[in-house]
């Protein structure tokens, strides 16, 4: 069975080449990219199943990007990996289209919720955070 390929976008060149060895026994990475534009080119060319992002493109260009590949890519699912852990970053990437939020110094196993996402659900990790969106969309 072929392995789900991932392209993963991150400003931080150490922070792609932690992923690629992380997630290469689980996953085929098609390419690793530092800016927002490279991530949208690449996955329009190379159609990934899922497209790993982080706010550290500069938080509209991770949510610009999200949104493209969200309207231009419907098959290939967005997860955001990132430091931040307010929900404000969460309910605007799951606005974007994203199906998946990850807080890269919480999650312990990242090819398990990267499964889940493509086998259909909407992730959050810490579970925490999602109630934390829900209270927000609530007021």
């Amino acid at each position: 069975m072929p392995r789900p390929r991932v392209l993963i976008g991150d400003s931080s060149q150490a922070m792609l080449a932690f992923l690629e060895i992380l997630l290469e026994p689980q996953f085929e990475v098609v390419s690793s990219e530092t800016e927002a534009e490279a991530v949208v080119l690449t996955a329009k060319k190379l159609a990934p199943d899922l497209v790993i992002l982080d706010f550290s493109l500069s938080f509209l260009e991770g949510l610009g990007a999200a949104r493209q590949l969200y309207e231009t890519m419907p098959n290939s699912k967005v997860v955001f990996f990132s430091f931040h852990e307010d929900p404000i970053y969460v309910r605007a990437a799951f606005e974007a289209g994203a199906r998946g939020y990850l807080v890269k110094h919480l999650t312990v196993d990242l090819g398990h919720y990267l499964g889940r996402v493509l086998q259909g659900e909407r992730v959050c990790w810490p579970d925490g955070l999602e109630t934390q969106v829900s209270r927000m969309n609530d007021n």
